[in-house]
């Protein structure tokens, strides 16, 4: 999400070395002689490659993010808006916050207008194109169908929206009725990201979902039917208990009903999840193993891949040209996004910026005519790159000449030792000036571009920043 750094300007020493001081460690380097799919690291390092930046000091944080806000945003860009409420606490879930009932619904969504209404006179919120809108969670569906109707069309008509504007509405199954799904669409949502997750019932309730796979296949055929939004859902690869058979059962139900999109993720444990908790007291059998997780991921791979569906990144797949991926692939690169809602995060110029999490903070804050951020993050030197090699691996393709010329670093022959190695380990090969990860280099990705963010923070000098 990251452009040009602004604020308070850090010196480079600080992250940048000398020729002298370049680090002499292996960390870098894959293990060669071994399956690079399964084992070419010990562990995935990070969920979310290239943030990075310092915290801001309270007592400048306001006044920097007033400059923020007076200054067009200049990258592409995104809204964010956060609905914190979940009716049930999915084991795996490290995000839940409060618990939802249909009394909740009416006064959130009066203090999420005012919170929105709070920036709407700054050029950062009012100039230039806002090309994709999520609403997430959270499960943004549990609103009522009216609140819903109402914080759509508030968006629709107080951001300047692109004319293909994506604007995605994420949701689970249960409680997600015809009236809400009407309400939706009626104020301008043409996309609806559904979590499933898995089809198969057994395993779906031991992680406290709700819905049934009839139940599921159900819904997802009626959203399809109605055919006003692009239809998109999400599966999750290495729970406990989940194996090969079901792995495939699940995507060949995907691909039973024609949707128009799928995201195949891997399960991330959040230390604060019931299911990391429940593991490490013993009282729940283990996620699946890196290992495991990486042939279920390259079983996912060859599936789709025979399906004939288009990966538009990594790990998410489109069979029509209506399924674009627009806010999530944003994410990844050096894009700005305005955020709403307790708990959303968004950036703005290389900014970070945090929105409180707490529901009655939040509220208190909103009503006193204040915008509620808890943390500010100023960006490092290198921002731009860092978010641009993450993007580029999210696509499954980087050109380092491209990035020499952009950023005027001689990028290419400073990676060219690392580079060489993960091609001797299998994780990546080269077609001209492109750089591809394999399949292995794709499971691997976020390792891939964290430790070339990280290699590039150690061995550009100052002489070549200049």
């Amino acid at each position: 999400m990251q452009p040009a750094q602004t604020g308070p300007q850090r010196g480079k020493p600080a992250l940048f070395k000398t020729a002298l001081d370049k680090d002499t460690g292996t960390r870098f380097f894959a293990r060669e002689g071994v399956d690079p799919l399964t084992h070419a690291f010990e562990k995935k390092i990070t969920v979310h490659a290239g943030f990075s930046g310092s915290p801001v000091p309270n007592t400048a944080r306001n006044h920097i993010m007033e400059n923020l806000l007076s200054r067009a945003r200049q990258q592409p860009s995104a809204v964010y808006i956060h609905v914190p409420f979940c009716e049930t606490h999915c084991l795996y879930c490290g995000f839940y916050n409060r618990a939802y009932g249909r009394k909740e619904s009416a006064g959130f969504t009066d203090t999420l207008l005012r919170e929105i209404d709070l920036w709407q006179a700054h050029p950062a919120v009012t100039q230039r194109p806002v090309h994709a809108v999520y609403i997430g969670g959270g499960t943004p569906t549990a609103l009522e169908a009216h609140d819903l109707k109402r914080l759509l069309k508030t968006i629709k008509s107080g951001f300047p929206l692109a004319n293909d504007c994506e604007i995605t509405v994420e949701g689970r199954i249960h409680n997600f009725s015809q009236a809400k799904i009407d309400a939706c669409l009626a104020a301008g949502a043409n996309r609806f990201s559904i979590g499933v997750q898995t089809f198969h019932t057994d395993l779906r309730r031991s992680m406290r979902r709700v819905a049934d796979r009839d139940r599921i296949i159900e819904f997802l055929g009626e959203l399809k039917a109605d055919g006003w939004a692009v239809a998109v859902i999400d599966l999750i690869y290495g729970f406990p208990g989940q194996t090969m058979e079901m792995w495939r059962r699940d995507i060949d139900d995907f691909l039973s009903l024609d949707l128009d999109g799928m995201d195949l993720y891997q399960l991330n444990l959040f230390p604060s999840s019931p299911l990391a908790r429940a593991i490490k007291k013993g009282t729940f059998p283990a996620a699946a193993g890196l290992p495991f997780q990486a042939e279920l991921f390259a079983e996912g791979v060859k599936i789709m891949e025979q399906a004939r569906y288009r990966r538009l990144t990594v790990g998410h797949w489109g069979r029509t040209t209506r399924e674009r991926n627009i806010y999530n692939h944003l994410m990844k690169g050096p894009s700005e996004c305005l955020a709403y809602g307790p708990g959303a995060g968004g950036c703005l110029k290389g900014h970070y910026y945090f929105v409180e999490s707490d529901l009655d903070r939040w509220r208190t804050a909103v009503d006193m005519n204040q915008k509620p951020l808890t943390t500010l993050i100023a960006p490092s030197p290198m921002v731009e790159l860092d978010k641009t090699i993450a993007a580029g691996f999210d696509l499954g393709r980087i050109n380092l000449r491209r990035l020499d010329a952009a950023f005027s670093i001689p990028i290419e022959a400073v990676l060219a030792p690392l580079t060489e190695q993960w091609r001797r380990a299998g994780l990546i090969e080269t077609d001209g000036d492109w750089l591809e990860p394999t399949l292995a280099g794709q499971f691997w990705q976020v390792n891939l571009a964290q430790l070339m963010i990280d290699y590039l923070h150690r061995n550009i000098t100052e002489e070549q920043m200049t």
